[in-house]
């Protein structure tokens, strides 16, 4: 009996040994992410985020990142439209892979160009951290009032964790589950 329960446990230790040791990052590791992009006039722009954006590096066989927060910081030139009492205006939505994010307003008497004006956005509904998961994110700025002549800069960043490999913890659930279901079956051939 007692040879069994040690048999037991160093498997299962075997079993996770073996799985946090292929990871870069274990799981419920902390890390940080930023992505600086040049969009100038390309309208949608992509943000790829690579394994050595991450801090801590990444080497790619993470199983699962949970993002719980991320910032895009926009720097825009554009041109206003002028209404008929003479102001200036701005108005676009900005998406993220489909999703809304949201407005940008710019109001004024003064100028009809505007360069390097900047946008920030906090993320955190988790539709759009979650499509922030898959290292990629499609920015697109869709105009309503005035004209967007380039965005300067683009800036992805936030921070998560890493989620455990769900296959693996289902693995290793169902084999824990179906160890008493294994010890009466043994039991039941004894006899």
């Amino acid at each position: 009996m007692i040879r069994r329960k040690i048999c037991v446990f160093f498997l299962f230790l075997g079993i996770v040994i073996l799985s946090t040791d292929a990871l870069a990052l274990i799981p419920e590791q902390h890390f940080g992410f930023y992505d600086f992009v040049l969009p100038g006039t390309t309208n949608p722009w992509e943000h790829s985020l690579d394994n050595n954006e991450f801090i801590p590096d990444l080497n790619g066989t993470e199983p699962n990142l949970i993002i719980e927060h991320a910032l895009l910081l926009l720097s825009l030139n554009f041109k206003p439209h002028r209404n008929n009492i003479g102001r200036y205006g701005f108005r676009a939505s900005v998406y993220l892979d489909g999703e809304f994010l949201g407005k940008i307003y710019y109001s004024s008497y003064l100028s009809n160009w505007v360069m390097d004006q900047l946008w920030a956005r906090s993320i955190t509904n988790s539709d759009i951290l979650n499509k922030i998961a898959d290292k990629s994110a499609t920015i697109e700025i869709i105009t309503s009032r005035g004209k967007l002549k380039s965005v300067y800069h683009s800036v992805l960043t936030g921070h998560g964790v890493v989620g455990p490999e769900p296959i693996s913890m289902a693995l290793v659930g169902a084999g824990l589950a179906g160890l008493p279901i294994a010890v009466r079956f043994r039991r039941l051939l004894r006899k």
